[in-house]
This record gives structure tokens, sequence and C-alpha cells, in this order.
């Protein structure tokens, strides 16, 4: 029997349901970061110039009688907040890699040439236009490498049913290889010291939430606890905070704790111990009714996974908060009538722009087509070469990322 709702709250839902489908939209991701672009844009060229200078450095912290723990809100951002993202990340890779596009052997070779095209075809034209300068040019070349895909896939939704579902399924587990590739590459090349205690004392903490996905553990607030220890680890080992969030990730359980048979069957044993002549209003002075309806609850969450379950938390607040923060404070670059011709005379950023809108698409384009010769794998048939091609100058987006390592 379905349960009916009073008018009142059913108005409410139709008034709220737009803005929820808005929100939860994949498109809304990149309109919010466009959207802290541009304000960003327009604060650092204005008379707001050193007020917003002023709020990128503004202090934050915790005093705790003579201990204060104080920081920059710009690093506080960076080191700190942009963690929560690289988890996301994490949690992507590893569901597709268990349960999504990367489960299968041909796909997944695919998408990984492709993605290796797609990062190291920019690389080399960046070193290409480099590689006269000092080697602190050249240090460069790991910024036009990853794809921005709240961006990327805000265009493909834009363009509607125009644009086939396998294009935008490869497009996502690109993407996602592409971010992991990038934090390989800040953490393996962008780390200028490595100091030994913290990386064993991270080592064995990722060792801990390892054992505690073993032993059964599901609550969020160990993970989030062991999280942000293991963080602090690798921050003080000299590893860039990135690779934190992904690490964490891998540790989080992908299998509920609960088989489904036995779910079902505990929660219909549970329900049949409610009253079905219980009253609503009765519920508050019953204790014992409200305690079983708390168990059928609990029933459920155990059958939920809590990979699944933190994934679809984290996406909102990421997307709309996390990621536009970012942005915003990151992107604040100061333009002016000769912008255009600077880019032309700058090898860094002619090396940067040339690897993202000309390398990305090719490289991607070439390892797909050399994997295909090979007949290591075979692409969708709606995925045509020009499609393909389109695709790859969507995922020379790479904004998000290639500020993140050029901080």
């Amino acid at each position: 029997m379905a349960i009916s709702k009073p008018a009142l709250e059913r108005h409410v839902d139709k008034l709220r349901e737009p803005f929820a489908e808005f929100a939860h939209a994949q498109a809304t991701a990149g309109v919010a970061l466009l959207i802290a672009l541009i304000v960003s844009l327009f604060l650092a060229n204005s008379s707001a110039a050193d007020a917003f200078q002023h709020l990128q450095h503004y202090t934050l912290g915790l005093i705790f009688g003579d201990v204060s723990l104080t920081t920059s809100l710009l690093h506080f951002v960076n080191d700190g907040l942009i963690m929560v993202f690289f988890f996301l990340i994490g949690l992507e890779f590893k569901r597709e890699l268990l349960a999504g596009e990367l489960r299968d052997a041909s796909r997944i070779r695919l998408l990984l040439a492709a993605a290796f095209g797609g990062m190291v075809a920019p690389a080399l034209l960046y070193l290409a236009i480099n590689h006269v300068l000092p080697d602190g040019y050249l240090h460069g070349w790991g910024i036009p490498m990853a794809t921005d895909t709240a961006i990327a896939i805000a265009i493909l939704t834009i363009l509607g049913s125009r644009v086939p579902q396998s294009l935008i399924a490869f497009l996502v587990g690109l993407a996602i290889i592409d971010d992991i590739g990038a934090i390989s590459v800040i953490a393996i090349f962008y780390t200028e010291s490595l100091a030994a205690q913290p990386l064993l004392t991270g080592l064995g903490i990722f060792s801990l939430l390892i054992l505690a996905n073993a032993a059964g553990l599901r609550h969020p607030v160990a993970y989030a606890v062991g999280g942000i220890l293991l963080w602090a680890a690798i921050v003080q080992s000299g590893i860039h905070a990135s690779l934190a969030g992904v690490i964490i990730a891998a540790t989080v359980p992908a299998r509920p704790r609960v088989h489904p048979a036995e779910v079902k069957a505990d929660v219909r044993q549970a329900a049949e111990e409610l009253s079905a002549d219980t009253e609503p209003e009765e519920v508050l002075a019953k204790e014992e009714e409200h305690g079983r309806i708390v168990q059928v609850e609990q029933i459920a969450q155990e059958g939920t996974i809590p990979l699944r379950r933190w994934e679809h938390g984290l996406e909102l607040p990421v997307a709309l908060v996390i990621l536009p923060l970012f942005v915003f404070l990151n992107a604040g670059i100061t333009l002016s009538a000769n912008t255009f011709r600077e880019l032309l005379d700058d090898p860094v950023a002619l090396g940067v722009f040339i690897g993202l809108v000309v390398g990305k698409p090719i490289g991607i384009l070439l390892e797909v087509l050399s994997v295909e010769k090979m007949g290591w794998s075979r692409r969708p048939d709606s995925m045509t070469n020009r499609r393909l091609l389109g695709m790859g100058m969507l995922a020379g987006i790479g904004f998000t990322m290639s500020t993140f390592i050029d901080n």
C-alpha cells in the first residue's frame, strides 16, 4: 500500500523536484565551474582585485591555549579541501574497476591506450616547444595532461541525444584514468623530497584501514579519522596531499556487510512485527514500535555498499562547493589587451595551450587506432573517428587538474 503524503508536502515536492534534478544533473557541475571561473576572472581584473587577493590569503585557524594551527584560505582549499575531490575520483575509479567500464579487459585496454596517448602527446608537445629553454621551463610538462571531467561532460550533456551514451561513458572512464595518471605525476615528479618516518606512518595507517575493511568495519567515522591521519602523514612525508584521497578511497568497502537474501529476510521479519493498527501520531508514544521501525532502517543500511553510498553523498558537495571554490580561488589571472600576444610569446603558456588543444585529441585518436590495428580492442560502432576526435578536443579541457599541478 502506497503511503500518501499531505497535500502541502506534495506541493513542496513539486516545487523541489526541478531544483533537485538540476542539482544532480551532470551538466550542473560544469555550469558551477564556469560561473566560478567567470567571477574569479572578473574580480581579478576589476577594482576589487586587491580585495580578491586579500580573500585568497585570508587566515583561517584553530587556537587551543598556546597552540595554534593557521593557514590561508588558498592553502586550506588547495592542500586540504581538494583532497575530498581526489577521494571521490578514487571511489569512482574503484567502482569502475570492480563493476563498471573498466571491468571488461577489452574496454580497459582501449581506455588505457586512449588515456596514455592523451597524456603523453600533450607532454611531448610541451617539451618540444620548451626544450631549448632552461630546465625550470621543462618542469611544466605535466600541466597539459589531465581532463576536466565536469566541464567536458557538461558540454556533451548540452548536446543531448546527438551524443551516443557510449561516448559519454568512454569520456568519463578516460577522464578518471587521466586524473589518476595526473595524480601519479604529481606524487612522483612534483615531490621535491621524501621524509621516511611520516611515510612509514602513513603506510601503517593505510594497512590498518585495509585490515578494518577486511574485518567488516563499515562506519564512515573510522575511515574519516583514518583518512585525516593518513593525509597528515602523507603531507609531512613530502608527497602531495592529492595522493592521500585516492589511497583512502582504495580502502573503502565495496561489498555489503550482509547478503541481500539475509537483508530481505530480516526486513520482512522486522516489518511483520510492526503493528498495522498504530496511527502515525501514536508512534511517538510507543517507543517499542518506533524501535522496530529504526531496526528496519538499520537492517536495510547493512545491505548497502559504503563505496556507493559515500560516492553518492559526496557528488553534490564536490561538484557545487569544493571544485567551484578551488577554481574561484585559483583562476583569477590578470588579463589585458595583449594577453593573446603574451600567450604566444610565453613558451610555457604556448606549450600548455598546444598540448591541450592539439596534443590531446591527436594522441587519443592515434592510440585508439593503434590498439585496433593490433587487434587488442574494438571500440563501439557509434564511436566514429570524427566523434572520437571531437571527444578528444573536449578531453583537452584540463582546467582543474592543470591549475592544480601549476599551483
